[in-house]
Parts: structure tokens; C-alpha cells; sequence
């Protein structure tokens, strides 16, 4: 490789092209190819330095995935997005309420964002007695929380799997599905997100402050076995603006299968428009009681607009 001013490129260029791996790294992989010898002033050789990592700066800042990127033309998939901790912040109600009664969490990967409200993202529903491998796909559109397209799978019993070939982890429902998810993505305008950050309450947005406020409504006339089974009735999110008011982003019924327990874990907010994915969680009851699972509810929000939605309550 050639070298120019005395700093041998290609270790620059490895050093740009792997900033998730070596980040602050650079500096010291630049300045240690710089020779020392007598030609070189320390002012001459901190100026080049300089010159290096304002140039390098913008590759070390752009946002670089490298296990959640795009191979070619097919995305490659998905990274999983942890709750748990936002979830035990957020679920002391919870705990009080029921200090013994543990749940396990559905995984949760979201995948990417369109800029006209459309979101993507993969779940893994919690196994509880199958011995099977889980797994759907969403894609949303934000604006209406209608569901545009979804896949299901069961492996069914996953060492039959294993044998006959069948898909048993994401990695590899994801590489046998992989035309068919890109084409999907793809044709709803979802461009893949590689890094999600799990984001809390209240927003900053354009001089206003928002807050979401989470309702729940228990079924009135259950029996002490009826609540066993579960209790949560009615669910409602407001999404309140400090100037603007308040509007209902969320009103749901729940029927027969009924939650023992709704709460916010947080938000995702699109890179394309002011608009944000609120994450309910949604405690049902185990198959044999505790522990419980946890499903994951997707629900969209905008920022600015507060005259669509009508006042709602219980």
C-alpha cells in the first residue's frame, strides 16, 4: 500500500471502514504510523494528525451496522431489542399488585421505518410447553395502526425440526424467507434501521413537551377464578401536549382474552417524520399460571397533529 505524507493509508483505511470495532481507536492507529524521525516537528505531525481525524470524523460518527445491514440488495436481519430493564422501571404497579407472579417477555426486534408512517418488526412469542420455535413479522401503518402485512410460524416440535430441516432460529427462518421479507419490506417502503434505542418519556419536540398517559379498566362482575384468568377489560393512551392539549392514540376492548396487567415500557421515534411507535406490554396468563408471558403491542403516534382524535374515556 502506498504511503502519503509518511502514514501508511491502508491502515487508515481499516480503521475507517471498522469504526464500530475500534471507535476512539483511530487516533491511536493513525498516530502510530506516523515515523518518527527528524524531519517531522511535533507541530508538523500534530497538525497531520488533525487533518486525519477531521476527515475521518464523519465515517466514526455515521451510524455503522455491522451484523444489521443491508448484504447486497437483501437485508440480513434483525437485532433484538432488549426490554427488560425499561420494563422492571416501569411495572412497579405491577409488583406490588402481584409481587410473586413473575412473566417472560416476548422478544422484540424491530426492523425499520417508511417516510409516510409504516413500521416493520419481528417477534418471538414466548414457548411455554411446545418446545417449538415461535416467530412473526409485522409491518404497520403507524397512522391507523392497521396491520399491512404479517407472517406466522411454527416450527412445531423443534427437534422434528431440526431433523427434517425445518427453520428453528431467527437466523434461520430469516435466510429461508429472505426474498420473500425483503420483497415485503421493500414494497412497503420500509428502509431497515440498523441500531433502535428504547426511548422514555416525556418528549422534547419543537418547543413542546408530550407525555404519554396510560388507562386501564378492569371487567366489572369476575369472580375470584374469572381474575385468575385475567382482568384488563379496556386500555386507552393519551398522548398529551403542554401546548396543544391531549389526544387519543390508543382505545382498545379486549374481549375474552383478557390481560391480567397493561403497561408502557417506552417509544421508538421514526428518523423520517415526526412519529413515534409507543410499546405496551401486555401480561397474559401462563399456561399453568406463573410465570406469566409478555406480548408486545405496538402502538403509533404522532407529534404535531392534536385535532384528529376525539376526547375518550372509560
Amino acid at each position: 500500500m502506498a504511503r502519503y505524507f509518511g502514514v501508511r493509508v491502508s491502515s487508515v483505511l481499516i480503521a475507517a471502514s471498522r469504526p464500530w470495532r475500534l471507535g476512539g481507536s483511530i487516533l491511536r492507529v493513525v498516530t502510530t504510523q506516523l515515523p518518527n524521525t527528524a524531519i517531522w516537528s511535533n507541530g508538523l505531525r500534530n497538525r497531520l494528525i488533525s487533518m486525519l481525524v477531521v476527515l475521518l470524523l464523519p465515517v466514526v460518527a455515521a451510524p455503522v451496522h455491522p451484523q444489521n445491514r443491508a448484504r447486497g440488495t437483501v437485508y440480513y436481519y434483525p437485532l433484538e431489542l432488549k426490554l427488560e430493564r425499561a420494563t422492571w422501571r416501569n411495572f412497579r404497579d405491577y409488583r406490588r399488585q402481584r409481587p410473586r407472579e413473575k412473566f417472560a417477555i416476548e422478544a422484540f426486534y424491530p426492523i425499520g421505518w417508511s417516510p409516510n408512517g409504516k413500521f416493520a418488526y419481528y417477534l418471538e412469542p414466548v414457548d411455554e410447553a411446545c418446545h417449538c420455535y415461535f416467530a412473526k413479522l409485522f409491518i404497520i401503518d403507524l397512522k391507523t395502526d392497521k396491520v399491512l402485512w404479517s407472517f406466522d410460524y411454527n416450527s412445531e416440535f423443534m427437534e422434528e425440526a431440526k431433523k427434517e430441516g425445518r427453520p428453528y432460529t431467527l437466523d434461520g427462518l430469516w435466510q429461508a424467507n429472505q426474498k420473500l421479507f425483503w420483497k415485503k419490506l421493500v414494497e412497503h417502503g420500509i428502509e431497515p434501521q440498523g441500531r433502535f434505542s428504547l426511548l422514555s418519556f416525556p418528549i422534547r419536540h419543537k418547543r413542546d413537551l408530550l407525555t404519554a398517559n396510560l388507562r386501564t379498566k378492569e371487567k366489572p362482575g369476575l369472580t375470584e377464578e374469572d381474575r385468575l384468568y385475567g382482568i384488563i377489560d379496556k386500555a386507552i393512551v393519551h398522548l398529551n401536549s403542554r401546548r396543544h392539549g391531549r389526544k387519543t392514540v390508543f382505545n382498545y376492548s379486549y374481549g375474552e382474552v383478557r390481560p391480567l396487567y397493561v403497561g408502557l415500557v417506552g417509544y421508538l421515534k421514526s428518523p423520517h417524520e415526526p412519529r413515534i411507535a409507543i410499546l405496551l406490554l401486555e401480561v397474559l396468563r401462563g399456561y399453568e399460571g406463573p410465570p406469566h408471558t409478555a406480548r408486545v403491542r405496538v402502538v403509533g403516534a404522532g407529534l404535531e397533529d392534536f385535532k384528529r382524535a376525539p376526547e375518550s374515556t372509560f
